[in-house]
This record gives structure tokens, sequence and C-alpha cells, in this order.
């Protein structure tokens, strides 16, 4: 019966938080927890937007194509960022996913109702996590359990405990926070270039418009006045498919933004959840 325990326990694979990560296939170092690698994955919209601009040329001369031609400046700009941002969003939740796996592994703490966690029994707890996990410290749960158990020998009470779950949750909602600077900053860059657009079409349209008048009246004018002013309305024209443009990215990334931000949310409050249920409340120690 060990042996074959012991044969079930070799042939257990590992969990790693490197199975399932993109950036970690291509040979890239992964951020921390859920952290995207903000360098790659610029490089990456950087096709995606050359990619977008020849799959394009079929439809030109469509709708959709005006829209984003004619406020080439920035639409394009937008396009970069847009994608960049849903090349990290993207990550992110993969990797919220590789994460959650964490809360899913059973067979970490012993499912008995008699057991007690205590200074002693945590080096089994710790001991079970090595073979099972591999890289720990890379699993927002492991470490945090890993921070609380590997100190019961320094610590005189379960409130000690507890204050040292909060901090560590504190610190992990900071590093969780952080990883979004930069998309906060795409977020509002991008409607920022569509009004950089709208200027640039209304000074256009504003400038040809100038032309129309100083060009006087007279009937040869009068008979060119429709050829006069059609640089007026392709400036108009700019100024509202640039604005129109960058409104629907920064909305649609603004909302995916906010989905990926409430899982990431979801899985801190699980592994506080899954902490107190595993450690808090089943902890003894020795008054001092």
């Amino acid at each position: 019966m060990t042996t074959t325990q012991s044969n079930a326990s070799k042939a257990t694979p590992l969990l790693d938080s490197a199975d399932g990560d993109l950036e970690c296939a291509l040979g890239f170092s992964s951020g921390r927890y859920t952290r995207a690698h903000g360098t790659f994955w610029f490089a990456v919209a950087l096709v995606l937007t050359v990619l977008s601009w020849l799959a394009l040329i079929p439809f030109r001369g469509t709708y959709f194509g005006v829209i984003i031609e004619s406020g080439w400046q920035t639409n394009w700009f937008c396009i970069l960022f847009t994608w960049w941002c849903l090349c990290i969003l993207l990550t992110k939740l993969q990797k919220v996913r590789v994460q959650r796996r964490a809360l899913e592994l059973s067979g970490i703490f012993p499912t008995r109702g008699d057991f007690v966690l205590s200074p002693g029994t945590s080096e089994g707890i710790l001991e079970r996590i090595t073979q099972r996990v591999a890289r720990p410290r890379e699993f927002l749960l492991f470490n945090r359990v890993w921070m609380a158990l590997s100190n019961l020998g320094n610590i005189g009470e379960v409130r000690d405990v507890g204050a040292v779950l909060d901090s560590q949750a504190d610190n992990d909602a900071s590093t969780i926070d952080s990883s979004y600077t930069a998309l906060r900053a795409l977020i509002w860059t991008i409607p920022v270039l569509g009004f950089i657009g709208t200027v640039i079409g209304l000074g256009t349209a504003i400038g040809s418009f100038t032309d129309v008048i100083a060009s006087g009246g007279g009937t040869e004018a009068a008979g060119n006045i429709r050829e006069k002013l059609s640089p007026v309305v392709g400036g108009l024209a700019t100024a509202f498919n640039t604005t129109l443009v960058a409104l629907v990215a920064a909305v649609g990334i603004q909302l995916f933004s906010t989905y990926v931000y409430k899982l990431e949310e979801d899985l801190l409050d699980d592994c506080s959840k899954y902490c107190t249920d595993h450690i808090t409340s089943r902890l003894k120690l020795t008054d001092w």
C-alpha cells in the first residue's frame, strides 16, 4: 500500500505557474502574479497594427475604411494602443485563470475535523506544498500561506497570524492595482488622441474655409464653390471620425479592463477566505 501511494504521489503532476502562461512559453520572464510583460506586448501590438492596416486595404472605399483613413494621423495610434491594451488584458485574464488553479488544488490541508494547525503540523503542510507545486511563491495564494506558516514558530498569538495574513493581503492588493498603471494611462490617452484628431480636422476645415472667403465673389467663384468647400467638409469629417474611433475604442477597453479587474478582486477575496478557512480558524498556538 505504501508503494502504491508513493507511486501515485510521484505520478501527480506539479502545479506550475508557467503552465498555460504564454509569456513563459515564448521564452519571456513572466510578471509577478498577474502582471503582463508590457514591452513584449507592445511589440505584438505593433505587428497587429500593421496587419490591421494591410487587412483594411480591400475595404478602403467602404464606410468603415473611410472613417479610419480620414483621420489616419491619430486613428492608427488609437488602434495601436487598443491592441496593446487588449494584449495586456487577455494576458492578465489568462494569468488569473492560472492563479485560480491554486485554489482548486486539493490535498494541501487535511480535511478531517480534528486537525489542528500548529508550528509542528505546519511543517507537513509546507512540505506538501513543495511536493505538489513548482515555485509555490509564484502563486498569490501559496505565497500568502507560506508567509504565514513559515513564521508560526515566531508568533505567539492567533491574532498575530491574522495580522501577517492581512498585511500580505494588502501587499497583494497593491501589487495587483499597480499592474493596471500602464493600462489606465493608455485608456486615458486613447480619447485624448481622438480630441487631437478633432483639433487637426477642425484646423483643416477652418483653414480651407478661410481660403473660400479669401477667393472673393463673382460668377467664377460661385461656380467653383462646391469644389472649394470640399476640403472644409473633409476637415470636419476628420474631426468627427477621429473622435468616434477614439471614444469607441476607449469605452470598449474600459469595460474589458473593469471586467478583468473584478476577476482579480474576486481572486484576492477567495485567497483571503481560503486562508481564513484553512489557517486562522484551525490554528492553535502555545501561549508564551
